[in-house]
């Protein structure tokens, strides 16, 4: 991750908190969480088996009365399936291994989503036994939510419990340890795996955290120790449940953010309110001492996120066009199927030939494609149309600082090479829904199609009603009730008609 100074800043007035993460200024991040709405990704449920489904491989299994839907669990993701070794494919020998380590709110650990197709072949290669084998109606489980419910979707949820701590993954289904692709020294890949061995209970395993890479090891102990304990309670509260429900939740969003954002290179957290300044004061004194100076109170009489400027950014990212520095702009289409992201060069003239300013245009398009995928969370399909360029060379240059841009992203993204029209197609990992699907709904006028009839389709559609209704209307006359703009087109060009 870049080293760039950031700062958290926390607004927690009222019941939505919202965290920005700020580097060098810029709002990088921006998260929301609604205690009415909070997100379930995360969280540990005790769940009971509701139906088999051996023609998907999967079940429908029932999280309790606080979660509407029936959760998904897929064949690979229940305890036993198959050789868990494969969890771990690729962690310690410390190549591209696929955790994202560093996410805030992902549930499974370890790979069961792909980086490359073949890992995703692995995975399902895995699960040597079938569903029907392992699983029976009215089965009790215990499970965790990977994915909230989107629209008509039920959470999908899996056996394989991963507790997120500040250094650490505890695995309580898999023993072994594993540490962060991003931890590239072998002595401190080696440190750390030893200090987690001996502090570690036997039959759970760890994962190594990106934020382990140089921490003291007494920290990375009491971390293990904490998460230890933590998976103990969840056992005991699961045997003392009768019946499907909670057992575990994740932090809240202000804690998570202290324990997920709070690195070396931040300066300061700060939060608006008092109460909750107190809990992270006390939540960092017991995880974070280090970093208890750095925990502030927001005391200006401005609000904290007009104090910063984040309200006007916010809005930016609501918006279809993003403008870029040296003139040129995007433009983001956010459907239901994909995103689509044009790259259009705008007033942008360079001072050389057409295709050094294109090429510079699309290079600096694609640290805006990259910050912006990230500020709004859009996930799923993504196609970006940069504007074409004719030499081989400039394409994989673009390619190359596109791939640099989103290094720094904490999901994961996989990118196809740049094709001949000039398109790069992406698919970006979904854990919460995108900032549109979170503050926006569907506009009920014209449901959802941004476009509505214009003055003159109405203006006729009116008139072919007169000529319809007239024959069968017994009266002198027809009134008309329209739409100012419609009216007045209506007796502006069409009066000798009437």
């Amino acid at each position: 991750a870049s080293m760039a100074k950031q700062k958290l800043i926390v607004n927690s007035e009222g019941s939505e908190t919202r965290v920005g993460v700020l580097e060098e200024g810029v709002l990088r991040d921006y998260i929301l969480e609604r205690d009415r709405e909070r997100g379930i990704v995360g969280n540990i449920y005790k769940a009971r088996v509701s139906r088999v489904l051996p023609g998907m491989q999967a079940a429908f299994v029932d999280l309790g009365p606080t979660v509407e839907r029936k959760a998904y669990l897929y064949v690979a993701d229940v305890l036993g399936a198959g050789d868990e070794k494969m969890l771990f494919d690729g962690f310690d020998q410390g190549d591209d291994d696929d955790d994202d380590d560093d996410d805030a709110d992902n549930g499974d650990k370890g790979g069961s989503k792909a980086k490359k197709p073949k890992r995703r072949m692995k995975r399902k290669v895995a699960a040597q036994r079938k569903i029907e084998e392992l699983l029976k109606e009215g089965q009790d489980v215990i499970v965790q939510i990977t994915k909230d419910a989107v629209g008509q979707k039920g959470a999908r949820v899996t056996g394989y419990v991963s507790l997120p701590g500040r250094h650490c993954v505890l695995l309580p289904t898999v023993n072994r340890v594993g540490v962060s692709h991003r931890v590239s020294s072998e002595k401190e890949r080696r440190r750390l795996r030893d200090i987690v061995n001996k502090a570690r209970p036997k039959n759970v395993g760890f994962i190594l955290r990106t934020a382990a890479d140089g921490a003291a090891g007494d920290e990375v102990q009491d971390d293990v120790q904490y998460l230890v304990k933590l998976w103990e309670r969840v056992l005991t509260k699961n045997a003392d449940m009768k019946r499907p429900g909670l057992i575990d939740s994740d932090l809240d969003m202000v804690l998570r953010s202290i324990r997920d954002l709070l690195r070396e290179n931040t300066t300061e957290w700060i939060i608006d309110d008092e109460d909750q300044f107190k809990r992270a004061q006390k939540f960092a004194e017991a995880f974070l001492p280090s970093y208890l100076d750095r925990i502030k109170l927001y005391e200006g009489r401005q609000p904290i996120f007009d104090a910063y400027g984040l309200e006007s950014d916010i809005r930016t990212a609501m918006g279809k066009h993003v403008p870029l520095k040296s003139g040129g702009s995007l433009v983001i289409e956010q459907g239901e199927a994909l995103t689509a992201i044009d790259v259009n060069t705008g007033s942008f003239v360079g001072k050389s030939d057409l295709e050094d300013t294109i090429t510079k245009n699309n290079l600096e398009a694609c640290k805006e494609v990259a910050h912006q995928l990230r500020l709004r969370n859009i996930g799923g399909i993504i196609v970006i149309d940069f504007v074409d360029m004719d030499k081989e060379d400039n394409r994989r240059l673009v390619w190359d600082e596109f791939q640099k841009a989103l290094a720094t992203d904490r999901s994961r993204a996989n990118v196809t090479k740049i094709s001949e029209l000039g398109l790069v197609e992406m698919t970006r990992k979904r854990t919460r829904e995108s900032l549109n699907q979170l503050l926006t709904e569907t506009c009920p006028t014209c449901s959802g199609r941004g476009r509505v009839k214009s003055t003159t389709t109405v203006a006729y559609e009116i008139l072919r009603e007169v000529r319809k209704v007239g024959a069968t209307v017994a009266a002198a006359q027809i009134d008309i009730e329209a739409a100012p703009k419609v009216a007045d087109l209506l007796d502006r060009y069409e009066r000798s008609y009437l």
